[in-house]
């Protein structure tokens, strides 16, 4: 079979080959790749912006990078740029106010269109997913020039500053690489580099894995401000330098004589070490041959199967290979279970199968990786996934949606509501996972969904607010004019909810007219704010804490957070995606410093509680504080902020609030290992893992019946329970 597709692809191959050049993909090209300006921030209150970071390099890029480029090193001169891209972080803070102006202004002059995606930078103070929208349709975008294909994908996580290939995302690049012809050359750019070990440990092998099906000659990324090349797994990849900085310029992509080349033009040349010197300079970064030709696959991956239960210690691994003596033939074949390469064992017979000991894996998904080498040099790489069964653990369903879930699924009596990346809402069937409606928005929705008893609101990337009846009706519509990534509040009637503008609303509940607005923090507010009698409490991304009388809205104070006290940089270390916890007397926060503190209800903040907490939750009963840590820790803390107990728990650094439930604690780690702690004295009483090593962003759910509720940023929500 495997044979056949190859033979069939080598002759559609051959077709477009054949095609190409009737229609004159042999045009020679070139592009420029720009990355990582980090534009700061201006808020309006501010007055007139100061001077743009880099500004005389971007000066310098933008008259030096028109007209034909004379590359020394390979001793060429290319075709006139037809366009640029800009690789992310081209803000510091995100877009507030009129940052995304300044951007633009900055690079006016250049005389053919700029192509942009968002960076971690962008995308996690005050996210641009609206400017990408209006742009271009979506944060993932492509077109077409000169016979190839340009995609441009988001490695951003939303609101969230360590990335993500999320499924949103995957799903998106799927579809857009299906459509293309076969053979064509694609050119990849994203922000990050695939290699980075920022991302989940499944993204890398699975991303390389999809790419690896179609005629992929280059990705260019950014993020470290460096420049150099990088072969993955088979596909070359640039990182693109920067436009400020010791290695300020711009890189030349080129394609001329059927050959690809990349080389870096410095702003100034490097001398050695971080010392400049005066004068621009090149440096030779990829040269090869253009090929148009569809990508033979060598091998594919048998069993398991994606997503097969197995039982007991053992999973065997079966390649599909081409008929004849594959020992000769595919001389290196190394497998990997979650990353870390095993020891396997060759099965005997003619086929090529391993047994893999699995005995230590946790019960849930795990990724089998297969990296095989024949022995005139080519190699491939192949993933599926399986779930490990244990007794001890009912998966009682799993449904996959094609967008990412951020956002914590919501008990609506017999209903389930998941809100999407996508900007769907889907209520499905809570025993079943039947799907029984979805309402969809015009933006992503990341702040989980509040549940009245009669209707769930939300706020959505469209800068609309929304409540459905049960049926799925929109029953209001509030437009607040920018996007709403905070989570809600209800208190009665009343629904608090902030916005990427820095202003809570609050709404009546029954009709989304408006009861006040309070305007505004200087950064956007996505977390749940915190009701403490009276007053209204939440975090900005601007550095501070805000506290607002319930009634109307007026500020009654306002301080900076544990970390941004310390006059550290207050944006960055913001109290801003966790929201506080009001336990008795004492406010807790923790902020993106990882800092624990307390205040007081002056807003006087008392000691510091604790280090490394990521994110905090208070009990139902309001009485204590349970914890996570970056540090893979969890703890206990009481109204004055004792430590009751601590456990070394996989958890992580996401803002994730842990789920208290009667008394048990709920709460996944940030590569997807479900944790269930007893809330007592902190023991583990089961776990397990709910994404093979894809991101969990999104806080647990549990019923009164104990089946608890994990959604993942690969598109899963998991029913489980324990026996």
């Amino acid at each position: 079979m495997l044979r056949k597709a190859i033979t069939l692809a080598l002759l559609l191959s051959a077709q477009v080959l054949a095609f190409g050049q009737a229609e004159g993909l042999m045009e020679d090209f070139a592009f420029v790749q720009i990355t990582d300006m980090h534009v700061s921030p201006h808020v309006a209150r501010t007055g007139a912006p100061g001077p743009l970071r880099g500004a005389e390099s971007i000066a310098w890029i933008c008259q030096q990078a028109v007209g034909p480029q004379t590359i020394v090193p390979f001793g060429i001169t290319t075709p006139a740029p037809a366009f640029a891209l800009a690789t992310g972080d081209l803000t510091e803070y995100g877009v507030i106010d009129d940052t995304w102006l300044l951007f633009e202004q900055a690079f006016a002059s250049l005389p053919y269109p700029l192509y942009v995606l968002p960076g971690n930078h962008d995308n996690t103070w005050v996210a641009m997913y609206h400017i990408m929208r209006e742009r271009y349709g979506g944060e993932n975008y492509s077109f077409d020039e000169f016979g190839c294909h340009f995609v441009c994908i988001c490695s951003a996580s939303p609101q969230e500053p360590v990335p993500s290939i999320d499924a949103t995302t995957r799903t998106w690049l799927k579809r857009d690489l299906e459509s293309i012809p076969l053979g064509m050359p694609v050119f990849v750019a994203l922000h990050h580099p695939p290699y980075s070990g920022e991302f989940a440990p499944a993204e890398y092998d699975t991303l390389i894995d999809l790419l690896r099906g179609y005629n992929v000659v280059l990705m260019l990324y950014g993020h470290g401000h460096g420049v150099s090349y990088r072969n993955m797994d088979g596909i070359d990849g640039v990182m693109g330098g920067s436009t400020f900085g010791p290695n300020a310029g711009y890189a030349v992509v080129s394609a001329q004589d059927e050959t690809l080349r990349v080389a870096y033009c410095y702003y100034r040349k490097p001398a050695g070490g971080d010392k400049p010197s005066t004068g621009p300079g090149w440096r030779k970064l990829l040269e090869k041959m253009l090929e148009r030709r569809a990508t033979e696959r060598l091998f594919g991956i048998a069993t398991p199967q994606p997503d097969t239960p197995i039982r007991g210690d053992y999973v065997e691994v079966n390649l599909d290979l081409p008929a004849g003596d594959w020992r000769t033939e595919f001389p290196d074949v190394k497998i990997y279970v979650d990353g870390q390469e095993t020891e396997a064992r060759p099965q005997d017979g003619s086929q090529p199968a391993w047994r893999v000991d699995v005995s230590v894996l946790k019960p849930g998904a795990h990724l089998v990786t297969v990296r095989a080498s024949r022995r005139d040099g080519r190699s491939d790489l192949r993933t599926t996934t399986f779930v490990r069964s244990d007794d001890g653990v009912d998966r009682v369903w799993q449904k996959v949606f094609p967008a990412a879930v951020k956002a914590g699924p919501v008990i609506a009596g017999d209903k389930l509501i998941v809100a999407r990346t996508d900007g769907v809402v889907t209520v499905l069937d809570r025993s079943t996972g039947r799907e029984l409606w979805s309402f969809t928005t015009g933006g992503e929705i990341l702040g989980t969904p509040a549940w009245s008893g009669e209707v769930v609101v939300f706020g959505s990337g469209d800068g609309k607010v929304y409540a459905l009846d049960n049926p799925g009706k929109a029953l209001w519509k509030f437009d607040a004019g920018l996007p709403v990534y905070g989570a809600p509040l209800i208190d009665g009637e009343t629904l608090y909810i902030g916005d990427n503008g820095g202003r809570m609303h609050a709404l009546d509940l029954r009709s989304g007219k408006p009861r006040w607005r309070f305007s505004r923090a200087d950064y956007s507010i996505e977390c749940k704010p915190c009701l403490w009698d009276d007053v209204v409490v939440f975090g900005a991304w601007d550095g501070y804490l805000y506290a607002l009388r319930q009634s109307d809205g007026k500020l009654q104070w306002k301080v900076l957070g544990p970390k941004a006290s310390d006059g550290k940089a207050s944006q960055y270390y913001a109290p801003a995606d966790c929201g506080p916890a009001a336990i008795g007397e004492r406010l807790f926060v923790c902020d993106r410093g990882y800092l624990l503190g307390s205040f007081d209800r002056a807003g006087v903040q008392g000691p510091r509680v604790d280090e490394g907490i990521s994110g905090i939750a208070g009990d139902p009963d309001g009485h204590y504080v349970y914890a996570r840590s970056k540090d893979d820790r969890v703890c206990k803390f009481n109204a004055t902020g004792e430590k009751l107990w601590e456990r070394a728990i996989p958890a992580g650094r996401f803002p994730i609030p842990p789920t208290c439930h009667e008394d048990a604690v709920y709460l996944c780690s940030n590569a997807g290992l479900l944790s269930v702690l007893d809330a007592a004295d902190g023991s583990v009483r089961w776990q397990y893992q709910v994404t093979p090593g894809f991101y969990v962003m999104a806080p647990v759910t549990v019923d009164d019946a104990g089946v608890c509720y994990a959604a993942g940023m690969d598109g899963t929500v998991t029913a489980l329970t324990s026996r």
